[in-house]
């Protein structure tokens, strides 16, 4: 019985402005058993033949019968079964995987066939032997000669153990030496197989043919048996098995490994798109996050990578308490004595040999600077510091005055104490523009130096306060108090734009406002003067003694606004507004009092977060679109490239399920290592540079499992575009556009 028969079929190829003649109306049948030569003139339609009976192309006319069966009606996974069941290639081209091995190129074949795993490796290095390659079964395809290459073919062809053997022009690109011993293998195998043998050189195959057809211009002109063929019996073959996931796996790695400056490229491209959407990410939700956000007004010099705590009671923390707090994830380093950061206070730092000044924002400990952050070197000395570049005046080894007071261009004023907290060297530079002081761990490890302090500029802006809002009720009228800065008075009052009063001493009632809303009053007996009472505005002015004793009085009964009192305060450093929050979370409320000053909402923040919201997602989406095209055409790019190993996978049995699963699973596991890599490069670099550290806080677990299951979806679906589009096509005209290209 044939095991291929041909009735009446053509073959056509279609262009765009043409239809040629492929082969047409061919009637032929073929056993096995039988070595088959099939000659002709170049262009007469022999591959054609060969590639129809083989199921590599498709066919228009006819029908092509297999076991009787007809095949019209065949779908690609038809064909697909019915190559990865019967048919063994050897082209002349090789259409061998050239990122393989000899060993690894015959094991293919026996994986998707689905050969017994324990004695895979076995079967392959027999087959290599068979074929004359053992010495080169490490070698890469790629460093083979044209003869080792086809030997290498068939032996992947004989590893499929199928019932036919398809060769086209198999010597076509050998030495008469190497086409000698290709056609010897062929003639050994062909016992109980059907070999069908495209050839120019019928002189090659005249010792083995059994069978000899010629075509001309798509037809057979001759179909001769030169001997008899053997009588074989067609037994059931086992058709290819799906791959379990073990063995898919390997295909993947192999694969991956085969090509390693492809795997490094792709891995570095994989690594590039996940850190700059990661970092982009976050820059956007911390500016989202942390829009609206204010400073204390009771915390002034608090920056966000400080959290202060307290007990609720006010006591002093205890040793296992601050174990506790210290091992926290969220904290970087615990000061026991937080008041000596003057969180309470806001100070001004001064050249003490220049002409170098300026408000200070926020203190913080020296030790949260990264190597490469600052110039010079970290405090270690009490009177040693760090300060930010924001101070432009002050360079490496500058002594500075701090000091919790005004502008003091020439010294403090006659009327102010010396608030200074202390004189320092500055020992190093923070690159970063800041307005932050950083002082020596053993500066802050010293016993509280806060006690009862006042805090003069509070002091000030509460007794200027006080004095911008001072009126006096007197004689019926209400009138603007002021301090008579001129020689002494006989009077201790002097008013003005009054009605003419009786000199002498009087009872007068003073009423002011502080910048707290508190209303503070004070009456006494004073002995009152007048001038013309024509003056346009009604005004008193008071003896400057008595008014500063005055003054000096009502300061006292607020004293709470600008005095510091001692708190038990425990500072924890933190990385910056993320972890400052995520560390409140984790704090017992009922226990502790915690106070994050950097992190005050301002009345408009719910707007500010919206607006900030609406502009991050058109951005993100915007920059999203940027980065698939680029990832896009490059992934495109790389899985054009393998066309002609997908082809060959084909050609060897494998089915489009089987490729879509290898492809997917190769793209998985390039993400994962892409994104393992990413991050752990990620925590190294945020380790050491404290912008990379604070950019990406923002990534919770979710954040990055979002962004890592949307990279292995669309890894997986391009995969996928790129798989189906190459099933739409036929080996051979995939096989075809791969050499072009």
């Amino acid at each position: 019985m044939s095991f291929i028969r041909l009735e009446h079929v053509s073959k056509y190829y279609k262009s765009e402005e043409t239809v040629s003649v492929g082969m047409k109306r061919i009637n032929l049948a073929l056993a096995l058993g039988e070595f088959v030569a099939v000659t002709g003139e170049s262009g007469s339609g022999k591959s054609t033949l060969l590639n129809v009976i083989s199921g590599l192309d498709s066919y228009e006319d006819g029908e092509l019968y297999l076991f009787g069966e007809e095949t019209s009606h065949y779908t690609i996974a038809d064909w697909e079964r019915y190559r990865g069941t019967y048919i063994g290639f050897v082209f002349q081209n090789y259409n061998i995987i050239d990122s393989y091995t000899v060993l690894q190129n015959v094991l293919l074949a026996l994986e998707i066939q689905g050969y017994d795993r324990k004695n895979r490796r076995n079967r392959a290095l027999e087959l290599i032997e068979k074929v004359g390659l053992t010495s080169h079964k490490h070698h890469k395809a790629s460093k083979l000669s044209g003869g080792q290459k086809q030997r290498a073919v068939i032996a992947r062809a004989l590893a499929k153990d199928c019932p036919v053997i398809v060769a086209d022009e198999p010597t076509g690109n050998l030495d008469s030496a190497s086409a000698k011993q290709v056609m010897q293998v062929l003639h050994d195998i062909s016992k109980d197989k059907l070999v069908v043998v495209v050839t120019h050189d019928y002189a090659q195959v005249s010792d083995y043919a059994t069978r000899k057809i010629k075509m001309h211009d798509g037809e057979i002109v001759e179909d001769k048996k030169i001997k008899p063929a053997q009588d074989v019996v067609a037994t059931e073959r086992v058709k290819p098995r799906k791959l379990p996931p073990l063995t898919l796996l390997r295909f993947a790695l192999r694969n991956l490994f085969s090509t390693p400056k492809k795997l490094v490229f792709m891995m570095l491209m994989q690594i590039l798109v996940i850190s700059v959407l990661s970092i982009v990410f976050t820059n956007q939700m911390a500016w989202v996050r942390e829009i609206g956000l204010e400073q204390s007004r009771v915390f002034p010099s608090v920056p966000e990578t400080r959290v202060l705590v307290e007990k609720r009671d006010g006591s002093a923390f205890s040793s296992t308490e601050l174990a506790a707090l210290a091992s926290n994830r969220h904290v970087r380093s615990l000061h026991e004595h937080g008041v000596n950061f003057y969180n309470q206070s806001r100070l001004f730092i001064q050249s003490v040999d220049g002409f170098g000044y300026g408000w200070v924002e926020g203190t913080d400990t020296a030790a949260s600077l990264a190597r490469n952050e600052f110039e010079g070197r970290l405090p270690e000395a009490l009177d040693e510091i760090v300060i930010s570049a924001y101070y432009r005046s002050f360079q490496v080894g500058d002594t500075v005055r701090i000091a919790m007071g005004s502008y003091w261009f020439w010294g403090p004023d006659e009327d102010e104490e010396d608030s200074t907290i202390g004189t320092f060297t500055v020992v190093g530079i923070d690159k970063r523009d800041r307005q932050i002081v950083y002082f020596s761990e053993t500066y802050l490890a010293q016993p509280d130096l806060i006690e009862d302090m006042v805090d003069i500029n509070k002091r000030n802006e509460t007794r200027y306060a006080i004095m911008g809002n001072m009126t006096i009720d007197y004689d019926g009228f209400t009138y603007y108090m002021g301090r008579n800065h001129g020689p002494a008075q006989a009077y201790d009052l002097v008013v003005q734009g009054c009605s003419p009063v009786d000199q002498g001493l009087q009872h007068v009632q003073f009423s002011t406002n502080t910048i707290i809303g508190t209303n503070l009053t004070h009456s006494g007996h004073y002995t009152i003067g007048y001038c013309d009472p024509e003056f346009e505005y009604r005004y008193m002015t008071m003896r400057g003694d008595i008014f500063d004793d005055m003054i000096n009085s009502l300061l006292a009964q607020v004293e709470h606004e600008y005095l510091i009192h001692r708190r038990n305060l425990v500072s924890l450093s933190v990385d910056g507004y993320y972890g400052g929050n995520q560390l409140i979370r984790t704090l017992d409320m009922e226990t502790y009092k915690v106070y994050y000053p950097a992190n005050i909402s301002s009345p408009l923040r719910d707007f500010l977060v919206f607006f900030a919201s609406l502009l991050a997602l058109i951005f993100l989406t915007l920059f999203g679109l940027f980065l698939y095209s680029i990832v896009h055409a490059v992934t495109r790019n790389v899985m054009n490239a393998r066309k002609k190993d997908f082809a060959i996978y084909r050609s060897i049995g494998a089915n489009q399920s089987m490729l879509a699963r290898l492809v997917i699973l190769e793209q998985v596991l390039m993400s994962m290592t892409g994104f393992v890599i990413t991050i752990i490069v990620l925590n190294i670099l945020a380790n050491n540079i404290t912008y990379i550290g604070t950019t990406i806080q923002y990534m919770e677990n979710r954040d990055y499992a979002i962004l890592f299951t949307a990279f292995i979806l669309f890894g997986a679906w391009l995969g996928l575009r790129f798989n189906k589009r190459v099933f739409k096509q036929s080996v051979i005209e995939t096989l075809t556009a791969s050499r072009e290209e």
